[in-house]
């Protein structure tokens, strides 16, 4: 099936009543010629790319490319579609073999792919994106119908067709952090409608979700980096970033390009007034003292960063 392997996982997981109806096998290109060989490859994938677990279903190996010539296969990953008489019906993706089984609720959709890293550049900024837009990128990522509860959101002081306050940029970030980082400061949230087949954006439910894997994991690497710098290698190739008399904004767009580092600034500060997008910056950022010359040129704002969700985010200074 075409797409992303912690997708198949996801998927495979939430059929697990159905499979009776179909079945999924993995089969790797000729890179490999021994399962040894495939499981040292696959180890720090797994940590990287599959919350650490295991492929759940069958893996073969094509080291002389029989199966790859026999189905004609160009580029991996390439998805077949086989029906249970053996016959090639044609390629398909993870969403079409999943429209021919039972529906899943809103709810398990969600709780899928909201821990899946995708390979999303996110550039989510106020003046570009509103509730409108930022809800067609979540029908988009998670196959369900979102609705905006209008009345909660203009109790919250925001408006669907208005700037929605926070910025995000970069990548990786999973659907979860990007609701912690753009709903959550605001009182809002995803909560399942009533018959379960789409999405609410409405009040947040006050139970608080535990830090994923991919949480984790990414704030271990970002807080790395903070504190001692880009590695070696990424060093020599990165030199400092000169940044004089431009937007905040401006700045930490800077910053996620030059270092390729997922960036933020605090929803909820900006919406209250106390961080301005457009207020004035300058500073030399050094990739061997990320911390050291982000807090420097934030610091005449009373501004500072801290890893959160997945980003280094910009945030008023404690007093």
């Amino acid at each position: 099936m075409a797409g992303s392997l912690p997708e198949l996982i996801a998927f495979y997981e939430d059929h697990a009543g159905h499979r009776g109806k179909f079945e999924i096998l993995a089969i790797h290109d000729d890179s490999v010629k021994s399962f040894a060989e495939l499981d040292k490859k696959l180890a720090s994938i797994k940590k990287s790319r599959w919350q650490g677990k295991e492929l759940p279903f069958p893996i073969l190996l094509d080291g002389n490319k029989a199966t790859h010539n026999l189905y004609g296969i160009h580029g991996w990953p390439t998805g077949l579609l086989i029906d249970p008489d053996g016959k090639l019906v044609a390629e398909a993706s993870v969403e079409e073999l999943e429209a021919k089984l039972p529906p899943l609720s809103a709810e398990k959709k969600w709780a899928r792919h909201r821990d899946i890293q995708k390979n999303v550049f996110w550039s989510f900024e106020p003046k570009e994106n509103t509730l409108n837009t930022f809800a067609e990128t979540l029908k988009r990522w998670t196959g369900c119908d979102i609705i905006l509860d209008v009345d909660t959101i203009k109790a919250c002081g925001l408006r669907t067709d208005g700037p929605l306050p926070g910025v995000v940029i970069g990548s990786p970030i999973t659907l979860r952090s990007i609701d912690e980082l753009l709903l959550a400061p605001h009182g809002l949230g995803l909560v399942p409608s009533a018959e379960g087949q789409a999405l609410r954006i409405t009040k947040r439910p006050r139970a608080k979700d535990s830090t994923s894997y991919f949480q984790k994991l990414h704030a271990k690497e970002l807080t790395d980096q903070l504190d001692r710098g880009l590695t070696t290698t990424e060093s020599k190739e990165a030199k400092p970033l000169e940044i004089k008399d431009q937007s905040l904004l401006e700045a930490i767009q800077l910053v996620a390009r030059e270092f390729d580092l997922p960036v933020a600034l605090d929803a909820k500060a900006m919406h209250v007034g106390k961080l301005d997008p457009e207020a004035k910056v300058s500073g030399r950022i050094e990739p061997g003292a990320l911390r050291k010359s982000l807090t420097k040129m934030l610091e005449p704002l009373r501004l500072t960063v801290e890893v959160r969700q997945e980003v280094i985010m910009v945030i008023p200074a404690s007093k």
